[in-house]
């Protein structure tokens, strides 16, 4: 009986490991958190305009697999609300129909009312063209002398053209979506279209995206100057509270003085000895002639019985 005993217990700790246990199955559990949007350098910006439109002002991206989107903000000068940015979605076709045709104009109408709400925008019938390809318009007046720019554009490839069937699989096959609100204060509105017309796409490999998976977090933030306060310090002046501001005593070493010694006995130098004899001479010659003279005269005068 002991030897079937002995016999089941390897079939018993077996039976005890099948047990469904979770946190031996952690490592299992796939992560459905999205990714996080970070800011990078505006050296890593995707697209930029023209310089009339100004610098880059900040660049917020988000990196995931073969897909990554960024937010390149421009200076905004007018008062109504919202960024001038141009955003760009970058992917492959494999991501869905978006990087497969362009946008609907239902789509668009919907993006424009969201973008630019309270601005009365017109679609231009003639599109734009850049080095990318045609691309989509409105413009709508802002104010007196300012308008608004809203531009759309699928652009099928961006990825560098190789010779190559190895480097034309290398590089990949990206397309990217770039819609851009722009609003300025005096920019007429045939001049604010020519900002797209300008518009550029870096070229992107499979390198980028590692490129800006590093990139995360290297975005600046402008100095700000420092405020300085001085601290108060409560003092009585005739039963009235007065607050100073401290002030920092810093004591300075004076430079050392040279020690003055008065009536301090003066040693002659050589040849001055000769010279203080015959000082002494010529102002004792006359007290002695004083004294010859003055028994000289008293012997003149006659003294009693004489």
């Amino acid at each position: 009986m002991r030897w079937l005993l002995l016999a089941a217990l390897p079939f018993l700790a077996a039976g005890c490991t099948a047990v469904h246990d979770p946190f031996l199955e952690t490592g299992a559990i796939r992560p459905d958190a999205p990714p996080i949007s970070t800011e990078v350098s505006p050296e890593f910006a995707a697209a930029y305009l023209p310089s009339i439109s100004g610098r880059i002002e900040s660049v917020r991206q988000t990196v995931r697999g073969e897909f990554f989107e960024q937010a390149i903000v421009y200076s905004n000068a007018t008062v109504s609300a919202g960024e001038n940015v141009l955003t760009v979605r970058i992917g492959t076709p494999s991501e869905g129909v978006t990087f497969l045709r362009a946008p609907t104009r239902r789509a668009i109408l919907a993006e424009m009312r969201q973008a630019l709400p309270g601005v009365a925008m017109t679609i231009d019938a003639a599109p734009g063209q850049n080095m990318h390809g045609i691309y989509g318009y409105a413009t709508g007046p802002l104010g007196k002398s300012g308008s608004c720019l809203y531009a759309w554009q699928f652009a099928k490839r961006v990825s560098p053209v190789r010779e190559t069937a190895m480097g034309r699989i290398g590089a990949g096959n990206y397309s990217a979506q770039v819609r851009l609100r722009f609003c300025h204060p005096t920019m007429p509105q045939e001049r604010i279209a020519s900002l797209m017309a300008g518009m550029r796409l870096k070229p992107v490999t499979r390198d980028t995206f590692d490129m800006l998976s590093y990139a995360g977090g290297s975005g600046y933030g402008r100095s700000q100057p420092v405020l300085t306060r001085a601290e108060p310090v409560a003092t009585v002046e005739d039963d009235v509270e007065v607050r100073r501001p401290k002030r920092r005593v810093v004591e300075e070493k004076r430079a050392e003085e040279p020690a003055i010694i008065r009536n301090a006995v003066r040693v002659p130098l050589p040849g001055e000895a000769t010279q203080e004899k015959v000082k002494v001479a010529v102002v004792e010659k006359p007290v002695e002639e004083a004294a010859v003279s003055a028994r000289a005269k008293r012997a003149l005068v006659p003294l009693p019985g004489e």
